[in-house]
């Protein structure tokens, strides 16, 4: 009898604890398209938002050093993490046939999580860092690695064309864990705590958010039938090594100031490289939720919604891009400045050169998910090698030659060279396609 009662007590318990995350993330709900980008727009503007808010906050309470630090660390984990991430979403969301379910995803995400850590223990070990900095950085890379495991769930809310609980859970588990982090350093003065919390507080949203719906609608579980992993793993391996590569370009200008420059300097470039992100995040927002239908429209052969959307993005990209550029010409560096609390008033027209490097790097984002839909993922690889090639060439010469000007300058030499590139294969392609019929 005291069983019997003591196991009724936790069914109630835990229907109330599920009633009261299906309400939090409105599952039972049926939102309109407008609600759902909302949500989606919000999940998305505070992930990018993130990093600005946990660099500025680190800079005023800890210095500029301890700043330096955490933004070479972040650059690190977002290089890393593109193995974590492995662009299992990406064909996630694309796979309208259901070949593979969910816990073939999901333990596949969990085998390139474990590959992320020892990566970046590998990494901090062979660079010689102190163990300071050696913390810190794989502080961040966990929380990174938290980050794609939460994507896993996120990917599969969007395939169910519920992009507003993929923003509900991407910006409930950033929003409080980056609270978390801010108050900790304000009371603390500690970054590795600081750090510690903020993992914590990540941890536990997935588990009591993503976890909980998603258990109510698929069957989460790590798969044996490993033959099959590998055949998945082998599908989305093109699309992986091409986004890590992508991010080690997009890196590279951070990597080569953080050689050749010094970690002061990397918080001068981390602060007018930030803006340029912006640029992605819009692109993104718009962009995300149609990979779904746009997949749907090429596998349907409707060709011609299909490019109109592309067309559509590219008119976008650049208006926006013109706007950032007139809005950091004329007040970029004093509220840059302000934020950070240092003096960037020489570095104006490195902020406009990475500016431009967002806009063409959004327009690469563009042809890699058209050439992923197109399932041209292997011959893309090869483009992103030479980009990366021409990158070990030229960015520490150009660096320690024209300094943050030059990791700039490096920077949109290398975007540009990928997008044509990129636009080359795809238009060979188009033609090849076309003497076929």
């Amino acid at each position: 009898e005291p069983y019997r009662r003591q196991r009724q007590m936790c069914i109630r318990d835990r229907e109330v604890y599920m009633n009261i995350i299906s309400r939090i993330m409105g599952v039972d709900k049926t939102p309109e398209d407008k609600y759902k980008y909302i949500w989606f727009t919000m999940g998305t503007a505070c992930f990018a938002l993130a990093t600005l808010v946990m660099t500025i906050v680190i800079s005023r309470f800890l210095g500029e050093a301890k700043a330096g630090m955490f933004s070479i660390g972040l650059s690190i984990a977002q290089w890393l993490v593109t193995i974590a991430y492995f662009e299992i979403r990406t064909y996630q969301v694309t796979d309208v046939k259901n070949e593979y379910p969910f816990g073939y995803y999901f333990t596949l995400r969990l085998m390139m999580c474990l590959i992320t850590f020892l990566a970046s223990i590998v990494y901090v070990v062979f660079n010689g860092y102190s163990p300071e900095k050696v913390t810190v950085i794989l502080l961040v890379c966990i929380y990174k690695i938290l980050d794609s495991v939460a994507d896993t769930f996120e990917g599969e809310f969007q395939k169910e064309e519920r992009i507003d609980m993929s923003g509900k859970s991407e910006f409930y588990r950033i929003f409080f864990s980056i609270l978390v982090l801010v108050v900790t350093v304000i009371i603390t003065r500690n970054l590795i705590f600081s750090l510690i919390c903020m993992n914590v507080v990540a941890l536990l949203i997935i588990l009591c958010l993503d976890a909980s719906v998603a258990a109510g609608r698929v069957k989460i579980c790590i798969v044996r039938d490993y033959r099959r992993v590998f055949v998945l793993f082998k599908v989305c391996l093109p699309l992986a090594i091409s986004t890590f590569l992508s991010n080690y370009i997009i890196n590279s200008s951070k990597l080569s100031v953080d050689r050749m420059l010094g970690d002061a300097a990397q918080l001068y470039y981390t602060a007018v490289f930030m803006p340029n992100m912006v640029i992605n995040l819009f692109s993104g927002i718009i962009f995300k939720p149609m990979q779904t239908s746009m997949a749907v429209n090429y596998y349907e052969k409707k060709y011609k919604n299909f490019w109109h959307i592309i067309f559509r993005m590219f008119a976008i990209i650049a208006g926006f891009t013109l706007i950032c550029e007139v809005g950091a010409y004329i007040l970029g560096i004093p509220v840059l400045s302000w934020l950070y609390g240092v003096n960037l008033k020489d570095y104006k027209m490195t902020l406009l050169l990475l500016l431009l490097c967002g806009g063409v790097n959004a327009v690469n984002i563009i042809f890699y998910y058209v050439l992923a839909i197109m399932r041209k993922q292997k011959y893309m690889t090869i483009l992103y090698l030479i980009v990366c090639g021409v990158a070990l060439i030229i960015m520490d010469p150009i660096t320690g030659r024209l300094g943050l000007n030059g990791a700039a300058l490096g920077y949109l030499i290398l975007v540009v060279l990928l997008g044509v590139l990129l636009m080359g294969y795809i238009l060979y392609q188009i033609r090849k396609d076309r003497k076929r019929q």
